[in-house]
């Protein structure tokens, strides 16, 4: 049976989620739990529950406390997104259910870095599939769509959020320990999804534009556009070139450039943020 593109995608991003989510699992039941710190949005919440009823199941307290926020992500997310999320959250609740393993460390500051660190892999590597474990990630990106703030900056506000009614409940250092995390889980999270995300945008100036934008447009089908120059100095004509490309597609424009024209005038630009149907970097969220 032929496997269309369609199904390839789905079944990497099944992956990527399934990954993801049990990254997280991991950090929490790894490090959280051992330590007794919290986390910020529904698995914060979920834990704070875990913490004063421990006869409880920590997954189904999460599957729980989840249905509302699905059914208001509903009308601002796609169908997609929340299908994908659904299987986030059942996936990630199997694996809070099912990892036991602790990782002991003395030191809580340290424990607390750690499980940030990893958290914050694990989120990326979800909202890399264009899905999630639902709670936050659902929250960040309603907030990114509404106020376009950086998905790791929306969770962090409900973090704050529930970490401030942790405060009446738990020790001041068990509070502060979380912040901590909650915070490296935001940097880590920015970093490494944003990081996965980032394309370069080229300029390239040179006598030789139009025979390096066909190769480069029919052989090597980078997106490009040309642009009408003049020079600064002589104030002769030129053309330009304008491409947006991935990362990874540097060294090869370098290369068939330089190979047509050794003096041609080259400059690379990270573009963080690119809306295009094949070469944008905004999740179709």
């Amino acid at each position: 049976m032929k496997i269309t593109k369609f199904s390839k995608e789905a079944l990497v991003q099944t992956l990527l989620l399934t990954l993801g989510s049990t990254i997280c699992a991991f950090a929490i039941k790894g490090f959280l739990v051992h330590q007794g710190f919290l986390s910020g949005g529904l698995t914060g919440a979920s834990l704070v529950v875990y913490y004063v009823f421990p006869e409880l199941s920590l997954a189904k307290i999460y599957i729980l406390i989840n249905i509302p926020i699905f059914l208001l992500g509903a009308y601002f997310v796609s169908l997609r997104f929340i299908l994908y999320s659904l299987w986030g959250m059942v996936i990630y609740s199997i694996m809070l259910h099912l990892v036991t393993y602790r990782v002991t460390i003395a030191d809580p500051m340290l424990s607390a870095i750690i499980a940030g660190g990893i958290s914050g892999i694990g989120i990326a590597i979800i909202l890399r599939s264009r899905g999630s474990t639902g709670g936050n990630e659902i929250v960040g990106v309603m907030l990114h769509k509404l106020f376009s703030l950086a998905v790791g900056t929306g969770g962090i506000l409900v973090n704050i959020l529930v970490l401030a009614v942790s405060a009446f409940l738990f020790p001041l250092d068990k509070v502060l320990y979380s912040l901590i995390y909650a915070v490296v889980t935001m940097q880590a999270t920015n970093a490494v999804y944003h990081g996965m995300k980032k394309r370069e945008a080229a300029i390239i100036i040179s006598d030789h534009c139009d025979e390096i934008a066909d190769i480069l447009a029919h052989d090597h089908r980078m997106g490009i556009t040309k642009l009408s120059g003049k020079g600064g100095y002589r104030g002769t004509d030129k053309t330009v070139i304008f491409s947006v490309i991935h990362r990874r597609d540097i060294a090869c424009l370098k290369k068939i450039v330089l190979r047509k024209d050794p003096d041609a005038f080259i400059a690379m630009m990270t573009a963080g943020d690119v809306t295009g149907l094949r070469i944008g970097n905004q999740p179709h969220w």
